[in-house]
């Protein structure tokens, strides 16, 4: 038995692996979605599925705050538990998670720096740089560092301070899982540490330098540092993209000859990277990582999922004679225009829409 849990994260991600084969139970928590996420349906669903419980392992894909702020609600819920005395809500027993500080090979927290960068600029023009900061999940990041130390949850265990990958794919297993880690790479890492340098060392603290510094965090970040991952259960296949890049994530693919004979790549379920934005994908990537399941997590914020990508993945090519399917946590626009000018007998593919309420929507494998 495999199934995965599309738990509603509005603009954000939020997925609950279960596979249990024979005696062999493991759970998986990818990310935990923004604000509310963790009330309105994360706590619900892990009370609803039987994970006997406790969770294997949570993995943060990257620090941003569609991404953190639920699991940061979880690890203060159990710490709440904790310090009442009453039975753990949920057991966490590892989790993935690369912070800024190591990702930056930084001194300090990221808050603390750059209240000292800016320090000679206005306290309200201060505390604007601070804000977006902490509205970006930097701060976040630290602290749940901080909350998963206090619950003695280890972090990135037998891998050191970062997850990350150089040409070669690394492996672990999870019980009867294969993990195999597929970003962020070595190179993109040292890319974002440069971009930083090169802005940190900059001696103006002007307006220009301010909207480079948000430039940064607010997209290369993401798109750099998440953590990219397959999962495979016997013959089975899931990724995991994060707000990655799917060019790195074909790249990484092609170097391990992980391509078959007509250049691709199948996967039962691929979570569509960074909520169907059209920045993150091509025509091409979709033509190489094929799916029977595409996993889009978005509610129209930033235009997500965009009408570029819905129409790649409907247009892409398939080797199963299978009608694809496109699960989608909500109801857009551009779902809608796209939906209504694409036949589905003609191009092959189905879609399937969260119910408006529910907590979640199971994908069984």
């Amino acid at each position: 038995m495999i199934r995965l849990h599309v738990v509603q994260a509005e603009y954000g991600d939020c997925f609950i692996l279960e596979s249990e084969i024979g005696k062999k139970y493991v759970s998986i928590l990818i990310d935990g979605g923004p604000y509310q996420t963790f009330e309105k349906h994360l706590k619900p669903t892990l009370k609803k599925l039987p994970l006997n419980g406790k969770l294997d392992l949570v993995v943060l894909s990257h620090i941003d705050n569609d991404h953190i702020i639920g699991l940061l609600d979880l690890l203060n819920e159990i710490k709440k538990e904790k310090q009442n005395k009453t039975k753990d809500f949920i057991k966490i027993l590892n989790m993935w998670h690369n912070s800024f500080k190591n990702l930056l090979l930084l001194p300090d927290e990221p808050v603390k720096i750059i209240t000292k960068y800016f320090q000679d600029q206005r306290f309200i023009e201060r505390k604007m740089i601070l804000d977006s900061l902490i509205m970006k999940g930097y701060q976040q990041g630290t602290d749940l560092t901080a909350l998963a130390i206090s619950l003695k949850i280890p972090i990135n265990q037998g891998f050191g301070e970062l997850i990350d990958v150089e040409n070669n794919v690394k492996s672990t297993y999870l019980n009867h899982i294969k993990l195999m880690i597929l970003g962020p790479t070595k190179r993109n890492i040292e890319r974002l540490r440069k971009e930083w340098h090169d802005w940190f060392t900059k001696k103006y603290k002007s307006e220009k330098s301010k909207s480079e510094l948000v430039q940064i965090l607010d997209k290369s970040i993401p798109n750099l540092a998440s953590i990219m991952f397959l999962a495979e259960i016997e013959n089975r296949k899931i990724l995991f993209t994060g707000d990655g890049v799917g060019q790195d994530i074909v790249e990484i693919l092609s170097k391990n000859n992980m391509l078959d004979k007509n250049g691709r790549f199948h996967v039962d379920i691929l979570k569509v990277p960074h909520h169907g934005s059209d920045r993150n994908t091509t025509q091409e990537f979709f033509n190489t990582i094929v799916a029977e399941y595409y996993i889009i997590s978005a509610n129209g914020r930033d235009d997500n999922p965009s009408l570029d990508t819905l129409r790649r993945i409907i247009q892409s090519k398939n080797s199963e004679k299978r009608n694809k399917k496109i699960i989608l946590t909500n109801m857009t626009p551009n779902v809608k225009n796209v939906l209504l000018k694409h036949d589905r007998n003609k191009y092959g593919y189905e879609y399937i829409i969260l119910e408006k309420g529910s907590d979640y929507l199971t994908i069984t494998l």
